[in-house]
């Protein structure tokens, strides 16, 4: 006979079932989250074994400079435009997809080959082919006669959305492609009756069922491109000057200074910040779930 504590249900059983992952996120969650705040709090250098209390300092320090701000700015308008781009270019790729054509298998191979690359990997083989004395690009545009610099404060951010466009459009392509599989035939065939045509029948029957997909693609994206680190470091460094140096990148080069509470202060305001959109999309994935279990049960 089981024991009362496993039966399912009980308080006990759900606890034990739970340990695992609450000790997963104690360790990797609430642990660093922790020792993070008790840093940031902290006047902790490499030049200074005993840290002292400094209180809020290190936030004000933070919140005072103007690279934390030209910083935030960058991030922010890079993450929008990136993001907004890749929806809708993903969105356009999987509807070409979304139909039987010669060669498929192989152009959707191609196609999401970029998001297999890290993005470490990507910016030093752009950085090669960027390169102003041995790069591709730039022979190309001396074939022409035009002699450019791809790494020029003029050049260089469209030249990492254009990148980031490369690697991560794939990324969304998948998901709304995956998505397309599972609206239902029948919705086409009754659209083809009506005699509806194609924009028709994206505005008023693919977008509307794609909604959770697109708000889930779009906020993943967002995260990600918000904490954009490696490419833009391996081809920039966050230069010329501080002109493409996103948040992340602001907190490296304080961190590799050796000021350790200065830059635990500045991760901590750029979780406070981010913070706010957990409830949002917490509250609209729980909408969606709640949506779809009422249409199964209609």
């Amino acid at each position: 006979m089981s024991s009362p504590l496993f039966v399912t249900g009980t308080k006990g059983a759900r606890w034990i079932l739970s340990a695992p992952l609450l000790a997963f996120l104690v360790v990797l969650v609430v642990y660093p989250i922790v020792t993070g705040v008790q840093t940031a709090l902290l006047d902790r250098t490499l030049l200074n074994p005993e840290p002292e209390f400094v209180g809020a300092d290190n936030f004000g320090r933070v919140l005072g400079d103007d690279g934390f701000w030209n910083a935030l700015r960058f991030t922010a308008i890079y993450t929008i435009v990136v993001t907004a781009i890749e929806l809708a270019l993903g969105f356009l790729l999987a509807l070409v997809f979304d139909r039987a054509f010669p060669g498929k298998k192989w152009l959707l191979s191609v196609i999401i080959l970029p998001v297999m690359i890290a993005p470490a990997l990507m910016g030093i083989m752009f950085r090669l082919i960027l390169n102003q004395d041995i790069g591709l690009v730039p022979a190309i545009f001396r074939s022409m006669g035009q002699n450019v610099s791809l790494f020029s404060s003029d050049s260089i951010i469209p030249v990492l959305v254009i990148l980031d466009l490369l690697q991560w459009t794939p990324f969304t392509f998948l998901l709304f492609y995956s998505a397309l599989q599972s609206v239902p035939e029948e919705l086409y065939e009754a659209a083809a009756l009506d005699r509806a045509r194609y924009p028709r029948v994206i505005s008023s029957i693919v977008i509307p069922l794609l909604l959770p997909t697109i708000f889930i693609a779009g906020f993943l994206r967002a995260i990600d491109a918000f904490r954009t680190f490696d490419t833009i470091y391996v081809l920039t460094g966050g230069g010329p000057g501080n002109s493409t140096t996103t948040l992340s990148i602001y907190i490296y080069k304080i961190l590799s200074g050796g000021d350790f509470g200065t830059a635990s202060a500045a991760a901590a305001i750029v979780a406070i910040v981010m913070l706010p959109l957990v409830p949002i999309v917490v509250r609209r994935l729980n909408g969606d779930v709640i949506a779809k279990n009422k249409k199964m049960k209609r």
